[in-house]
């Protein structure tokens, strides 16, 4: 059998992508509890949704969680069906910068509203 580089973390990765959804779940319970509490949704409604501090960190973790579980879902995808290295290797480093990005710009907004 050959030695595959990274074989012994399946684990970690699996309890991480499951400890992601359990994060991912309990925001989306609180977030509709809490937008369900303020009522009638218009845009100032929405916009006053994320003025609290709270609300924007819980915001941000949810990406950074999702994120981190989109990341591990498409490694695996790479490890399976994109077998060449030297196709697999730029395809990661794309989407590493894609997601740090979107990480980027999800706090942006989020620390735009006032």
């Amino acid at each position: 059998m050959r030695n595959v580089g990274g074989a012994h973390r399946g684990l970690n990765l699996w309890l991480t992508q499951r400890a992601g959804a359990l994060v991912m779940a309990l925001y989306l319970i609180g977030f509709l509890v809490y937008a369900w509490i303020a009522g009638p949704l218009d845009y100032a409604a929405w916009h006053g949704l994320f003025v609290p501090l709270g609300a924007k960190a819980a915001s941000l973790l949810f990406v950074a969680v999702l994120l981190v579980h989109s990341w591990i879902g498409l490694r695996e995808i790479f490890i399976d069906y994109v077998h060449p290295i030297a196709m697999r290797l730029p395809l990661s480093f794309m989407f590493a910068v894609l997601y740090l990005g979107c990480l980027i710009w999800t706090a942006d907004i989020l620390w735009g509203v006032k």
